[in-house]
């Protein structure tokens, strides 16, 4: 196998495990609901909002890929793969490979971006609720 697809699963991996440990850590802040969790919370909000502003023209340039790869993937069917196979084509396979190593580095890029889009709205609700729960009255807060 690849490197390369090590790699993005690696990848890919590490992003969700970075995104689970910070908001673990963001939920813990809320728990504690003192002003300066509620400002951690603000700050690390802000901080994802401009890492998504950051990678928009990236992830668009992969979606672009990810769309060439599927225009490509329909000249190439199996039949093609197998007379390349037969034929013993490695030039032809090897590009092929390369594409599909293409379009799965655009892919994960994309994933990533989806997993850091989440945080953010998780986290965006973390503060809209914590928010929320400062001007509960007494009589609310017994409600709820």
């Amino acid at each position: 196998m690849s490197e390369q697809i090590d790699k993005f699963r690696n990848e890919l991996q590490a992003k969700v495990d970075e995104a689970n440990q910070h908001l673990r850590d963001l939920s813990a802040k809320a728990k504690a609901a003192g002003d300066s969790a509620h400002k951690d919370a603000k700050a690390h909000l802000a901080s994802l909002e401009s890492k998504l502003k950051e990678q928009r023209a990236k992830v668009q340039a992969s979606e672009a890929t990810m769309k060439a790869w599927v225009e490509q993937k329909k000249t190439v069917t199996n039949d093609k793969i197998a007379e390349w196979k037969a034929q013993r084509q490695a030039s032809m396979l090897a590009r092929h490979a390369d594409g599909a190593e293409r379009y799965a580095a655009a892919a994960t890029e994309v994933a990533v971006a989806a997993i850091d889009e989440a945080e953010e709205a998780i986290a965006e609700a973390v503060v809209a609720r914590m928010e929320a729960d400062t001007v509960k009255t007494p009589s609310a807060a017994r409600r709820a």
